[in-house]
């Protein structure tokens, strides 16, 4: 029992069960079953709870959310995308695994800020882990839902309320608060129908998914930056400038590569 006592002892545990059953859904008896991804998110969910100990209160929900969202989208674009050659496969595994280690790390970061009740110098370097996850997060999501090919009025809908989890899950780790204060639901519902925007005008072009994906996982990256900067208090018209930019780059590499 003392050798699971050791936090990161338990992270890589966890990380590496994971990364081995993305292996088992790999099969094609379970590769095409939506309800096996879902329980391997679910698993993802319950193992960062189990490995980060004893969340209290919004700890609950806040902390295991973002690797339940990573492994459940890596799940789906693994079943889409089944004929990567195996060594693209197995690197993308080895990935899944140390992105996987490093979340539970950075997430860690903010439950022993909690527990101590100030704040770490690990916090600057946890703080951009979370939002390049959030990043990820919404790409892998983004390219399984196009890949469903559910329609606009749908794709509208899962998109507002992902992009609002999202954003909320994102800015809590600015106050780590017990609640979440009312302008962060304000803010996650403007940068979700920004996403909404994006998507809708991004409906009238014809592109693979996996760029669309790319390209609305960028700006709404973007706009989540604009509005932590804000939070902040240190957005400046070069920042936004900067997004601005990054993000039409983006959408014109997606578009025309």
């Amino acid at each position: 029992m003392s050798f699971f006592s050791n936090k990161r002892t338990r992270f890589l545990v966890s990380s590496l069960a994971l990364s081995g059953l993305l292996v088992f859904l790999s099969s094609p008896l379970y590769r095409d079953n939506f309800l096996w991804m879902a329980a391997f998110a679910i698993l993802a969910g319950f193992l960062s709870f189990i490995s980060l100990g004893r969340l209290e209160g919004i700890e609950i929900v806040a902390l295991p959310i973002l690797p339940s969202l990573f492994a459940f989208g890596v799940s789906l674009n693994q079943h889409f995308f089944p004929n990567f050659h195996p060594t693209v496969k197995g690197l993308s595994r080895v990935a899944f695994f140390a992105c996987f280690y490093i979340l539970l790390l950075a997430l860690n970061v903010f439950k022993v800020e909690r527990g101590r009740g100030e704040r770490i110098p690990l916090e600057k370097a946890a703080k951009p882990v979370i939002f390049l996850a959030t990043f990820g997060v919404s790409f892998l999501l983004l390219t399984a839902l196009y890949k469903f090919e559910l329609g606009v009025s749908l794709n509208v809908l899962v998109i507002f309320i992902l992009v609002f989890l999202l954003t909320l899950d994102a800015l809590w780790f600015l106050t780590i608060a017990d609640l979440l204060e009312q302008k962060f639901f304000v803010m996650a519902g403007l940068v979700a129908v920004a996403a909404v925007q994006v998507t809708l005008a991004f409906s009238f072009f014809s592109w693979k998914a996996h760029l669309r994906g790319l390209s609305e996982a960028v700006f709404f990256y973007a706009a989540l930056g604009v509005t932590r900067a804000y939070q902040e208090k240190h957005l400046k018209y070069s920042i936004i400038l900067e997004y601005i930019l990054a993000s039409l780059a983006v959408f014109l590499f997606a578009r025309f590569i």
